[in-house]
């Protein structure tokens, strides 16, 4: 991405285009977007300078005129045109829950695991194509809570409803073609729970194209088994990438087992394709069989004691070169960066420590910090990319002074990787550690935000 097309302007000018019925809503999101991203992880309380404007935030939040929907309009709209500018993305799809806490429960939340309440969110992220997987913004959002729980079999009813859930998949793959109409390629990327016939079926009616990994040993047309067609291929490409280390610590045992933990390491991959046609299945014989490449990755040489890479994956690209079978790897590859950008939602802007008290006010909520989490997440990204980028990308003139004095620094961060690291000092990382990641990031926010809400106070108090 060319520094000419960095997306630097202000979140509040961006969110303020929203038609909410009333000129004072919008004008009101405007600032509150501006303040959130000043201080993603501080409470509404430490946002704002009086009681009277924390007033209004929970009444904007409640206010039946104003949907998540209705928020993010405008950064769907911007979302495109920096998508249009790169000619092709990567389009990834993911869910996520977002569970609260409290013995009380809050109005139309839904049930999660154990005795938790909260809702899903089903997002479609938009990411720069090549080694940068620059964050572009959300295309799509759906979100819903959930009544029963997954798996119940004590009616016909529940079963039914969990099994309209998962035509999300192909209602925010339909949503994204029909919104980029032209103006973009993209190819669409899903993990195993939308290994579905009919998000399949879906994409061949749309013509989009896609990354898939599959879930099942699909039946192929013919009489075979999709497991039994990859097992005699041999790699014909090696590729090294860099795994990053993943924890099981808070993880529900169902994503522990599809993602176990592993460390960190540089794995060597081999890539084989060939081109299958699937069974369309019982429910959908009259469907000719579709037609896919399948890519099969595999780790070589893995350690012993952690589960190899291995990954089969449907796609409509092309697999007739060494070149064409990375980019499909490469393309699966940037499914990491919707994991980062709901860590940015859940750590960054703290969504699940909200104290709002129904489901309407937490979805509304989650619509304001959704292009907040993705201006951190792309902060911390552009600081690996673009680490020259200006640091107002991260931190406001007022932060940047804070944090110069209180890292008694000879002069303020000018750069975006400067005011990164700066921010991360103040959370306790070492550079000798890498990285940060979104905790430290998370704690040097908040001290960031503790200095600021002092300043803030003497201030008013006329003591500066």
């Amino acid at each position: 991405m060319a520094r000419a097309r960095l997306p630097v302007g202000r979140i509040g000018d961006e969110l303020g285009e929203a038609e909410l019925g009333d000129e004072r809503l919008s004008r009101r999101l405007s600032v509150l977007a501006e303040r959130a991203l000043e201080a993603p992880e501080a409470g509404f309380p430490q946002m704002v300078a009086s009681d009277a404007e924390l007033e209004g935030v929970y009444r904007f939040l409640s206010n039946e005129r104003v949907s998540a929907e209705g928020i993010l309009a405008p950064h769907f709209a911007a979302t495109l045109d920096r998508a249009a500018a790169e000619q092709t993305v990567v389009v990834v799809h993911d869910t996520t829950s977002f569970e609260f806490g409290g013995a009380s429960p809050r109005k139309g939340l839904g049930l999660m695991i154990g005795n938790g309440q909260g809702f899903f969110a089903h997002v479609a992220l938009a990411v720069a194509p090549g080694e940068s997987r620059l964050a572009l913004g959300t295309l799509g959002l759906e979100h819903w809570p959930r009544h029963t729980r997954k798996g119940s079999n004590h009616n016909k009813h529940t079963r039914k409803d969990q099994q309209r859930e998962s035509l999300r998949w192909g209602r925010m793959l339909q949503h994204v073609e029909q919104q980029r109409a032209g103006r973009f390629s993209c190819i669409h990327v899903m993990d195993r729970e939308a290994d579905i016939i009919e998000v399949l079926l879906d994409a061949r009616r749309l013509g989009a194209r896609f990354v898939i990994r599959s879930a099942h040993d699909r039946a192929l047309h013919g009489g075979d088994h999709l497991r039994d067609r990859i097992a005699g291929l041999e790699p014909s490409v090696r590729k090294q990438v860099k795994l990053n280390a993943r924890g099981d610590r808070g993880r529900p045992g169902v994503v522990r087992k599809r993602h176990p933990k592993r460390s960190a390491r540089t794995a060597t991959l081999g890539i084989a394709g060939c081109a299958v046609e699937l069974s369309t299945g019982l429910y959908h014989r009259d469907q000719p069989p579709v037609a896919v490449n399948v890519v099969h990755v595999r780790e070589l040489d893995a350690p012993h004691d952690e589960p190899p890479v291995d990954w089969l994956l449907c796609t409509t690209e092309p697999i007739d070169t060494a070149e064409q079978l990375m980019a499909i790897v490469d393309a699966y590859r940037a499914r990491w960066v919707i994991e980062e950008f709901f860590k940015a939602l859940k750590t960054g802007c703290a969504l699940e420590k909200r104290q709002l008290e129904s489901y309407r006010a937490l979805t509304n909520a989650l619509a304001l910090f959704v292009p907040v989490a993705w201006r951190l997440l792309l902060a911390r990204s552009l600081a690996r990319t673009h680490p020259q980028a200006p640091a107002n990308l991260l931190l406001t003139p007022i932060q940047l002074r804070l944090v110069t004095h209180q890292l008694q620094l000879t002069t303020a961060p000018v750069t975006l990787e400067q005011a990164t690291y700066a921010v991360a000092r103040l959370g306790g990382h070492l550079r000798r550690n890498g990285p940060p990641g979104w905790q430290t990031l998370g704690r040097g926010y908040e001290a960031l935000l503790l200095m600021q809400a002092g300043w803030r106070a003497a201030v008013a108090a006329g003591a500066l």
